[in-house]
């Protein structure tokens, strides 16, 4: 079974204020693939979970998965079993409050429940390659004023069989005149690679 090895992180414009911030998001995969991608109004832990979701999600189901994270918040969430306790009392905390960021966590779950997970806890800004790298990234992606939300896009890894490859070729060389143009770059993209 394949180990994918992924540092995860993320940041807002000012994680000491009050009410939702512009974040960012980042996951570095140690085999050199890299995602990030933010959000005008979040939280920073909204963007640690949008982390991790974006990097289980960008490795195959079955796949054994090493999350490396500096937040308390997630590695503890897991490997403290408080998802566990969440989940029996009804999404409610031990302080009997409805548990926050529950879509998230319940995304994450699922993913989670779909590969095997080991959660690890790494120390912040402590020189670690990967882990700076995906700050830097998540920073990086953080929505600055005015720009256009068209400058934020986020990438996506996916893999394709040749066959798959030259199928979505054929479908969007049939429909170019009714695609947008986002999809005609990934059609100028597509051909490229033949």
């Amino acid at each position: 079974m394949e180990c994918y090895e992924i540092y995860t992180d993320g940041a807002c414009s000012n994680n000491q204020a009050q009410g939702l911030q512009a974040g960012g998001w980042a996951a570095v995969f140690v085999n050199g693939e890299e995602l990030s991608g933010g959000d005008r109004a979040t939280t920073n832990n909204r963007m640690e979970m949008k982390a991790v979701i974006e990097a289980l999600k960008n490795t195959p189901p079955g796949a054994h998965v090493k999350i490396y994270s500096d937040s308390a918040y997630i590695i503890n969430c897991f490997n403290q079993k408080w998802i566990d306790k969440w989940e029996k009392n009804g999404w409610m905390t031990s302080s009997n409050k409805a548990v926050e960021n529950k879509d998230l966590w319940l995304e994450i779950r699922q993913l989670e429940k779909e590969r095997k997970v080991e959660w690890i806890k790494v120390k912040g800004h402590s020189g670690n390659p990967w882990n700076e790298r995906a700050d830097q990234l998540a920073v990086a992606a953080i929505p600055k004023e005015g720009e256009s939300h068209k400058n934020n896009s986020k990438k996506s890894i996916i893999s394709l069989s040749e066959d798959e490859k030259v199928n979505l070729i054929e479908l969007l060389e049939k429909n170019e005149s009714f695609i947008p143009q986002s999809l005609r770059g990934l059609l100028a993209k597509l051909k490229n690679l033949e």
